[in-house]
């Protein structure tokens, strides 16, 4: 397909693609559904334990998965039409930049509530937020695995002028954002939800 001048042209997305994206938001959704009917038969547990989380490092992390989102569409932005490889590249860096800092971010949450004596067995609302948490940063390190694949290609198609993979470019950036999709909804719905 040919564009015009300033007209992008855009990454085809594989169907097993968004098989793959929509599994991943059902089980998440059935995850979510799942902590408010538990919520609901236990509402001043669920509320003592949530005011003990950081409101500043969840808001930190939104933060830091927005701006990596918005890193790995302009990197995607950039590969239409295929004009211009470095600026991606770029791009994609500091999505995984990002990503890193989330990770960081999320170990010292961890690390102090396993410091104050809080783990998965204190209450059912701390069973979810590790089990929901973790599922998402597991997700996330997946996520990155993508994005550092995506660096490394590009880096050699930069070195090489090679074709650009399409399939891995439409797979993380799809991926990156379902991961983006999903912490805007755990976000409220552990750190904010009375």
């Amino acid at each position: 397909m040919s564009t015009t001048a300033g007209e992008l042209e855009p990454f085809p997305v594989e169907a097993g693609v968004w098989v793959i994206v929509l599994g991943e938001l059902c089980v998440f959704t059935l995850f979510f559904v799942t902590f408010l009917y538990y919520r609901a038969f236990s509402p001043e547990v669920f509320e003592a334990s949530r005011i003990t989380l950081s409101q500043g490092l969840g808001a930190l992390n939104t933060l830091l998965l927005l701006t990596s989102s918005w890193f790995v569409a302009s990197a995607v932005r950039a590969l239409c039409g295929f004009t211009d490889r470095r600026k991606a590249l770029h791009h994609f860096v500091g999505a995984f930049i990002c990503g890193v800092a989330f990770v960081l971010v999320k170990i010292f949450e961890y690390g102090s509530a396993f410091s104050d004596g809080v783990n998965v067995l204190t209450d059912d609302f701390f069973m979810f937020y590790f089990m929901l948490t973790g599922i998402h940063l597991l997700h996330l390190l997946v996520g990155m695995t993508l994005l550092g694949a995506m660096i490394l290609h590009l880096k050699g198609t930069l070195a090489a002028n090679g074709e650009i993979s399409q399939t891995l470019v439409g797979f993380s950036s799809c991926f990156w954002h379902m991961l983006d999709l999903v912490w805007i909804v755990l976000f409220p719905l552990l750190y904010l939800l009375r």
